[in-house]
């Protein structure tokens, strides 16, 4: 294969991302040819389970591409695994990111690397996602979690705010969720474009969350960071979780509380009348903020809605039916 050819193939940057790291976790047996290769997963638009590939690599460059069958990445995904030595070699040979929300899988997932990294003479920075549609009371809590862990911390923010883009293109929902692009991965390509030196992003994401999850591999190269994503906890379970971040000195008050439902985003994508009536009590000033900009939206779409029914609850009405309860003394 030419190094023209090459430069032409969607594998190029994914080749590119993988020089000089020594990744033996990812490395195994073809099940299509037999050879030895590093197992990769690319992007693409449409299924929830990306496809798998083997990259055939010698000296440092690939010579053939396989790309597996259901049944043969099913095979291949049980052979993948994160060695510590490999997240160490990565910490060791690319500036370091690890994506904080403030929750219990990126608290665990930077304290973690944070011990490690200081154990190889390294350092890592924490990225918080100011989404202009979070809490508060949660950016402030990751601003003293990482003081109190000595963790530098960078804020990226979209260049314009939820409460704008959101009278414009309506409420994120499931099938329009412009949201994540706008909001999150924007903010963050930004930032990491303009770092010219090698560099890696880790993230919290974890096998036991759900059947999609368990499906993934624990590396692999995000086309719009431009650079690998690694998930060093990708294996650990809930008791891990817990047991890692009660464990590393992190005073007991700023430690996660779950409120069931991710409190950096209020976009609406993926919130339910329950989230809305929690939200109600963490944070009012909040859901006032998005009762109103629910009423300026020119196509009178409400972010609860009933796909059964057709039915559109606005949060006003929604805020009677919790003042009615709270008045009558039931459960909300």
């Amino acid at each position: 294969m030419s190094n023209t050819q090459n430069k032409n193939q969607w594998w190029a940057p994914v080749e590119e991302a993988f020089a000089g790291a020594k990744v033996q976790g990812l490395k195994v047996r073809c099940p299509k040819c037999g050879g030895w290769g590093t197992v990769i997963t690319r992007w693409v638009k449409g299924p929830t389970v990306k496809p798998l590939y083997i990259l055939h690599i010698k000296w440092g460059k690939v010579r053939k591409v396989c790309e597996l069958e259901q049944e043969q990445a099913n095979q291949v995904r049980t052979q993948v695994t994160l060695k510590k030595s490999d997240v160490k070699h990565l910490l060791e040979t690319r500036k370091s990111f690890v994506m904080f929300s403030g929750g219990k899988d990126s608290l665990a997932t930077l304290s973690y690397l944070k011990d490690l990294a200081e154990s190889i003479g390294r350092e890592v920075t924490a990225l918080f996602i100011d989404t202009t549609a979070g809490l508060p009371q949660t950016m402030e809590n990751v601003r003293k979690i990482c003081r109190s862990l000595k963790v530098k911390l960078e804020i990226v923010r979209p260049e314009i705010d939820y409460f704008i883009l959101v009278k414009e293109w309506g409420i994120p929902s499931f099938g329009k969720r412009w949201c994540c692009r706008e909001l999150k991965i924007k903010p963050v390509a930004d930032f990491l474009a303009k770092i010219e030196e090698p560099k890696v992003i880790f993230a919290g994401i974890r096998a036991a969350e759900s059947f999609i999850r368990r499906q993934y591999i624990p590396i692999w190269y995000h086309p719009s960071f431009k650079c690998l994503s690694v998930s060093p906890i990708f294996d650990w379970s809930d008791e891990e979780v817990y047991n890692h971040i009660k464990g590393d000195g992190i005073p007991k008050d700023l430690l996660p509380t779950s409120m069931g439902t991710s409190t950096e985003c209020w976009c609406g994508a993926y919130k339910t009348e329950s989230d809305f009536k929690k939200l109600y009590d963490l944070d009012r000033r909040m859901f006032h903020k998005l009762a109103k900009v629910e009423g300026e939206i020119k196509t009178g779409y409400t972010f609860l809605f009933n796909k059964k029914t057709r039915e559109k609850k606005p949060l006003k009405d929604l805020e009677r039916e919790i003042l009615k309860e709270k008045k009558n003394g039931d459960p909300i």
